[in-house]
């Protein structure tokens, strides 16, 4: 498993130092390449025949069975729990401790646990991990993975080394998508916070995205009536998100006369700024910025998006 080239710098830094910690916490967004960071550096510690940059090699026994199930690494992601919930049992942590009482399968091999999206531990299982933290066995290693570090209680994250996963630079993000062949989806990089990986995932959304916004240029003339239920059948979240964003530069470049999220559409930024009434936009702000903290919660989509419609025709002189 190569790392993506803005991750280069971190890892030799992060390996160059000898010295072992028994838990590891990486932290960063996954669309910078979390997972991948960490699983990487998990499979390291099983590899016996490390690159020079003590990368996994990819063709020793070891790394032949990471490409399915190594007897020496179990990785828990949240995605594959059994409830709606998506939250990591208690179970699961009790059954990782179970996982470090068994032998290596090899004299002196490290045993190694990945756990993915530790934020979305209940409690219980947080409390249960702690316990695995605070007597580690010998020859084994616990990492975790979280976007949100200040969701993991105080005292998971005091037993563990922490190590940040970096995002990649504009020009960074724009080589990569040029290389996997995504170069027309450059101009939406600012969209999701020049994330490329988040990009790729949501191109299927990109279509959509752009109907909503070519809605949203109309500003005065926007039709209550053109409002599609596509439009909120899906993940309402990140149409609002487009939405706060949309009304952000709006607000900016009435402060600014800059962009930053649609910089590719700033000619319809301008023109909509140049004719709102600033006391309006920033209740409208307000509001957008109400919506969205409540947005992953059971509300009437329609009515809340509505009346966040009837607020932004109302902005304009």
């Amino acid at each position: 498993m190569s790392l993506f080239s803005w991750q280069e710098g971190a890892w030799s830094q992060l390996t160059k130092n000898n010295k072992m910690h028994h838990a590891y916490l990486f932290v960063g967004a996954s669309g910078a390449g979390l997972e991948k960071f960490a699983s990487t550096f998990a499979q390291s510690l099983i590899c016996n025949k490390l690159k020079d940059t003590n990368e996994p090699c990819g063709i020793c026994q070891d790394c032949q069975w990471l490409l399915t199930e190594h007897p020496n690494l179990q990785v828990i992601d949240n995605s594959a729990e059994d409830s709606s919930s998506n939250n990591i049992s208690i179970e699961s942590i009790r059954n990782l401790k179970r996982f470090f009482e068994l032998s290596s399968h090899q004299i002196g091999g490290n045993k190694v646990i990945l756990i993915h999206n530790a934020e979305s531990l209940t409690l219980n299982a947080a409390n249960a991990l702690l316990k695995i933290l605070e007597e580690p066995p010998e020859n084994s290693y616990l990492i975790l993975t979280t976007n949100s570090i200040s969701a993991l209680l105080p005292t998971i994250i005091s037993r563990c080394l922490i190590v940040s996963c970096p995002k990649p630079t504009n020009e960074e993000a724009r080589q990569f998508l040029k290389l996997e062949g995504h170069e027309n989806l450059s101009s939406q990089l600012p969209l999701f916070n020049n994330l490329p990986l988040d990009l790729i995932a949501n191109q299927s959304d990109n279509e959509l995205f752009e109907t909503i916004i070519e809605e949203f240029k109309k500003g005065k003339d926007f039709e209550l009536m053109t409002i599609e239920s596509k439009w909120l059948s899906g993940d309402f979240s990140a149409i609002i998100s487009l939405f706060q964003k949309w009304i952000y530069d709006i607000f900016l470049f009435k402060l600014t006369t800059k962009s930053h999220f649609f910089e590719h559409k700033k000619e319809n930024i301008k023109k909509l700024s140049n004719n709102t009434d600033i006391s309006k936009l920033i209740r409208l702000v307000k509001s957008v910025n109400n919506i969205k903290s409540i947005s992953n919660k059971p509300i009437n989509k329609e009515l809340a998006f509505d009346n966040l419609m009837i607020e932004y025709k109302n902005i304009f002189k």
